[in-house]
């Protein structure tokens, strides 16, 4: 012996711990380890924890709380589940064809004017549809999905109300 109570502690420190490895035993629920002795108060608790989730805490919420805000917030929410749009299709390639399209007829156009033609001489373009757009039962005009929701329910009171658009023949 050195006489160093250091050296002395390592070996004792050890043994401790040793003794431990021995005496933990894991959990059937959360697989941690525990002294046997503290195991079964354990396993009592996490038992019945494990059936149950926890809420995820909001603070807004709790901040709004008791406030003119929760009103406020009651209201948006109800609003935006009304008038929720459908979902947007995906219409690329109607609108690839119909640019395909105009661009043929402009080339066609400068040819005619560089030749000495006149622009009346071709035919018309035919009218490009949008798909994304609705039409109003009404009137018969197009809109997109936001402006149609406010259009319609106005249009349908109007009294005074022109003829719909002639249908164009293609």
């Amino acid at each position: 012996d050195s006489g160093d109570p250091l050296s002395s502690e390592v070996p004792h420190e050890q043994a401790d711990s040793a003794v431990e490895q021995e005496e933990l035993r894991q959990c059937s629920f959360c697989q941690r380890k525990f002294l046997w002795t503290r195991l079964e108060k354990h396993m009592s608790i996490c038992g019945k924890n494990q059936g149950s989730k926890r809420k995820v805490f909001d603070s807004n919420k709790a901040r709004a709380r008791g406030t003119e805000l929760e009103e406020y917030l009651k209201q948006k929410s109800s609003r935006t589940s009304q008038s929720k749009t459908p979902p947007r299709r995906n219409t690329w390639k109607q609108k690839h064809e119909a640019l395909i399209q105009i661009m043929r007829h402009a080339r066609q156009l400068q040819q005619v004017l560089a030749s000495g033609g006149k622009a009346s001489d071709l035919p018309p373009l035919s009218p490009i549809k949008n798909p994304d757009y609705v039409p109003c039962p009404h009137c018969g005009r197009q809109f997109a999905p936001r402006p149609a929701e406010r259009h319609i329910p106005k249009c349908k009171t109007i009294k005074s109300r022109p003829p719909p658009p002639a249908l164009l023949r293609q």
